[in-house]
């Protein structure tokens, strides 16, 4: 080859190279393109996704993007103040009764002091007020007389009297009011009466009469009790301290009575105790192990294991099958409640519960990976044929709600007051608890109610 030759090749080749070279730049300039487009597409869903955090959870995002995202993220305006547009105002309605009333009327003008010429048009205008309050003291004079056919002294009892006490009924009535509805503690009710009845009473005089009504009420507890065991119910218990002790406050309660009740033990025991142990209604309690060979038959509680299975869930690393059991349980416990309302017959209810109890068995038997999920889908294993006695039997609920909350009033009562001094004071509590609370749910108070009871118990 001469050496025109190979200057015609090599200009070829270098002709090739720049137009393969030109095709690289080209395509390096579209891929840099493209990938200056993909960084700015997950710039502005990361900014994104930190405004819906913040929006609906409240999440921070990493405090290295904290200072350059949040001023780009727009807070949610506060909701504004007040009752909402097109709401409807309501005013305190005018009273059924009228105690006193004023004429009320202007002699002269108060602008320049003229002689006022009285018109027909007026308006009213309604003031309710608190009534100063005073002891209310009464005087008896009890005429003694002789007895000629025995020669006995002999005169009247005195109505609404207690024993030998200085007050009254409706004293006694009162500070058991204050004591186990308004939970005021016994020196905060002496304060009370002091300060606006100048009743000049002690807090041993307010432990006192606490006393008597819990011993003219002791009879209508013990008939609570009776009344229980034929009765379909819930119970629950909690720790307490009486002088010092560990105890336990139990709590039963059905549609009509309510039961308080502070024992040693946490155990059946105290169920076969209260209920019997031929005890055959229904019982909504949770999961305690001891409640399972309790009498009766027994629905467990919904809410306890739906609560469980959310805790898991809201851990700060949750597993990753928490929220599909979550979201399942609840999912089957609404679809039970739905299908419940629609059944009339007992052939419907036994299919229906036989169809919950294997649709639950189904789920719960899936191949659970994390521990405590495991652990809840064991719990649902054994008790699910306690989970739904309330598609079988009409009236029961699903959870156990009521006795919890009929609990907390004694646990606010302790956390105010503190624990009870001696076991006498627990029974107290127990005795007069019951009566109200059974009570509340006949659509009685005591302070009414209660009056007509002890009438009876004096006489």
């Amino acid at each position: 080859m001469d050496l025109n030759e190979e200057l015609l090749s090599l200009r070829e080749k270098n002709r090739v190279l720049s137009e393969e070279n030109k095709e690289l730049d080209k395509h390096q300039e579209l891929l840099s393109e493209r990938i200056k487009k993909l960084e700015e597409e997950i710039q502005r869903l990361k900014e994104e996704n930190q405004k819906l955090s913040l929006i609906l959870f409240g999440f921070k995002p990493p405090k290295k993007e904290q200072s350059e995202s949040l001023n780009n993220v727009s807070k949610p305006e506060p909701k504004k103040r007040g009752p909402p547009i097109g709401h409807k105002g309501t005013s305190r309605k005018k009273p059924d009764r009228v105690d006193r009333t004023f004429v009320l009327k202007q002699d002269t003008c108060p602008y320049c002091n003229g002689e006022i010429s009285e018109l027909e048009q007026s308006h009213e205008r309604y003031m309710e007020d608190i009534v100063p309050l005073f002891l209310f003291v009464t005087r008896y004079i009890i005429k003694h007389g002789y007895c000629k056919h025995c020669g006995k002294i002999v005169y009247p009892e005195v109505p609404e009297v207690i024993d030998n006490c200085h007050f009254g009924l409706n004293f006694m009535l009162y500070i058991t009011y204050l004591r186990y509805v308004m939970n005021l503690p016994e020196n905060k009710i002496a304060t009370l009466l002091n300060d606006i009845y100048d009743a000049r009473v002690s807090e041993g005089t307010i432990v006192a009469y606490l006393k008597r009504a819990a011993k003219i009420f002791g009879s209508e507890y013990e008939r609570i009790k009776s009344q229980m065991k034929e009765l379909n119910c819930q119970y629950d218990d909690t720790g307490q301290r009486v002088n010092g002790e560990n105890k336990w406050l139990w709590v039963f309660i059905s549609n009509e009575v309510v039961l308080y009740h502070t024992s040693k033990s946490r155990s059946k025991k105290v169920v076969v105790e209260i209920l019997g142990k031929d005890y055959n209604g229904v019982t909504v309690q949770d999961f305690y192990p001891s409640y399972d060979k309790a009498p009766g038959m027994k629905q467990k509680c919904w809410s306890h294991l739906i609560r469980d299975a959310k805790e898991i869930v809201e851990r700060k690393k949750p597993p990753p099958d928490a929220k599909e059991f979550h979201e399942e349980l609840q999912e089957i416990y609404k679809d039970a409640k739905d299908s419940e309302k629609k059944l009339s017959t007992d052939e419907e209810r036994r299919i229906t519960y036989d169809a919950f109890v294997e649709r639950l068995n189904k789920f719960a038997s899936m191949d659970w990976k994390d521990k405590d999920v495991k652990r809840l889908a064991k719990r649902v294993l054994k008790y699910s044929h306690q989970l739904f006695t309330f598609i079988l039997m009409p009236g029961i609920e699903p959870t156990n709600n009521r006795s919890e909350r009929a609990l907390r009033q004694c646990v606010v009562q302790e956390k105010i007051s503190g624990c009870h001094r001696t076991v006498e004071g627990a029974k107290n509590r127990d005795i007069l608890m019951s009566v109200i609370g059974t009570m509340n749910l006949q659509g009685k108070n005591i302070l009414d109610d209660g009056k007509e009871y002890v009438r009876k118990a004096l006489t």
